[in-house]
């Protein structure tokens, strides 16, 4: 590649933000949806965030964001990345200037209410979620996702699993995301074999972070019938962002887990 090819922002430009309609993604992955369906909270951590004092000195904080899935979009991550990018070179008097703006220009974006936090450090939380990847299970080649897999058990248990396997494709650029996933749920007992095999079978699937998130939550709804459901899904960073995506039948103020993975 060039670099005629490669564009980089040099001043701000908010127009470089991309809006991706909910309503559509789920459509496309068939899941139903009405605001009493679920509960849920997009969050980003933003490494690589940068801008200029008055004086002309660089500042770096970590940029920490999260909307509600109630909001009619959701912003694609590179478009977000390139917008953050964006003011890496312009002057702000203060902090709390420059997260005014940012906050600002996403809430027009997505159509709802943001939080925004920067600090120095990113937060580890170390879960108590009992990891299923050791299981020894058989992975069928399918071309897709495939909710069959899961079975469930005349047991009702509460359970906290996680599974660091998780692979999914961007939609975009069809390049690998990698993610931990974490599930609590009481109710019947879901066959840990088969939810294993369910996870890995989005490894070849094509689909932003929080519909993958929403198709496994409604997956487990629909065959399973648990009581409660959370579900978490931790993706490594690409392109200096990572997002965490939680949706929940419970509680919209979600605790939050972060992993030395991360």
């Amino acid at each position: 590649m060039s670099k005629q090819d490669i564009t980089f922002p040099s001043n701000y430009d908010k127009t470089l933000l991309i809006p991706i309609d909910r309503t559509r993604e789920r459509q496309n992955l068939n899941i139903e949806w009405k605001d009493s369906s679920f509960y849920g909270i997009d969050k980003w951590t933003c490494y690589e965030f940068s801008w200029l004092n008055l004086q002309g000195k660089p500042i770096n904080k970590i940029l920490y964001i999260s909307y509600p899935s109630n909001t009619p979009f959701f912003v694609e991550s590179k478009s977000l990345k390139l917008y953050l990018f964006s003011l890496n070179n312009e002057k702000f008097s203060s902090e709390e200037e420059i997260v005014r703006l940012i906050k600002k220009d996403l809430e027009e974006l997505v159509q709802g209410t943001l939080t925004l936090e920067l600090t120095n450090n990113a937060k580890i939380i170390s879960p108590d979620f009992r990891s299923i990847d050791s299981l020894c299970v058989e992975i069928p080649r399918s071309v897709d996702v495939d909710s069959s897999l899961l079975k469930v058990k005349d047991k009702n248990v509460s359970v906290k699993l996680k599974t660091s396997l998780f692979r999914s494709l961007c939609p975009v650029t069809a390049q690998p995301d990698w993610a931990d996933i974490f599930i609590k749920y009481e109710g019947k007992e879901v066959n840990e074999k088969s939810l294993l095999s369910y996870l890995v079978s989005y490894r070849n699937h094509q689909g932003f972070h929080e519909q993958c998130v929403e198709k496994i939550f409604t997956d487990l709804l629909s065959v399973c019938e648990p009581r409660s459901l959370i579900i978490q899904a931790n993706f490594l960073r690409r392109g200096g962002i990572e997002i965490n995506p939680i949706r929940s039948t419970i509680n919209p103020e979600l605790d939050f887990i972060r992993t030395a993975r991360q």
